[in-house]
């Protein structure tokens, strides 16, 4: 079970949603404010947040602005006694999973629960993958990113050598260096990686020595 915070002003709120959520076996860490969830959460890890719209300082909107902003793979659910379909829309463009009124019903809230457990596992796992492929990309070198990048444009050894004006020997030792450092055993692997990771991973094309 990953995290569930609770961020609302008002403490009978939280009590409540604690003493709802702690029912269905769900531990809570509740908040009364964004800045103290800001403060002490680290938005890097999965986790699972029910953000009151409505708070003093640092609204639920604008918290959850906040979170989004990092790249957070933490899922959010909107609070709030005074909702408006406007609203709503808002706080599902800005990227929370759905926007809920108070009262809450519970078995609708337990039932996004879960689907929140999936996407924050999902997103963290995705996010730690495209971090990695970050990592290997940046141990090649420049002439090795480059053969890397002719190699997924699917050209022959014989081919990028002439393009690059060098030994085919040397491509054959770079291609080498790539799959290593990769940690992938073929070109489709390496395909797959890269399509998989992060589609927004963009390979350096430096100029030809």
């Amino acid at each position: 079970m990953c995290k569930l915070y609770l961020v609302d002003d008002d403490q009978d709120v939280l009590d409540s949603l604690s003493w709802m959520l702690d029912g269905l076996g769900l531990q809570t860490h509740s908040f009364r404010s964004g800045e103290a969830f800001l403060a002490q959460v680290d938005l890097q890890q999965p986790g699972i947040a029910i953000l009151d719209i409505q708070m003093p300082s640092i609204d639920g909107m604008e918290l959850l602005d906040r979170i989004t902003s990092t790249h957070s793979p933490i899922a959010v659910i909107m609070l709030t006694g005074h909702g408006t379909i406007n609203m709503a829309v808002q706080s599902i463009q800005k990227g929370a999973l759905d926007f809920l009124e108070k009262p809450v019903d519970g078995d609708k809230l337990h039932n996004l629960i879960k689907l929140a457990e999936h996407n924050t596992a999902s997103c963290y796992t995705q996010r730690a993958q495209q971090a990695s492929v970050s990592e290997r990309i940046d141990s090649l070198t420049p002439r090795e990113r480059q053969v890397m990048y002719k190699v997924l444009e699917g050209k022959l050894n014989k081919v990028i050598a002439n393009e690059l004006d060098i030994a085919q020997r040397t491509i054959e030792l770079h291609r080498q260096k790539v799959m290593q450092k990769m940690q992938v055993s073929n070109i489709a692997e390496l395909a797959y990686l890269m399509a998989k990771s992060d589609a927004d991973i963009k390979i350096p094309r430096p100029s030809p020595k």
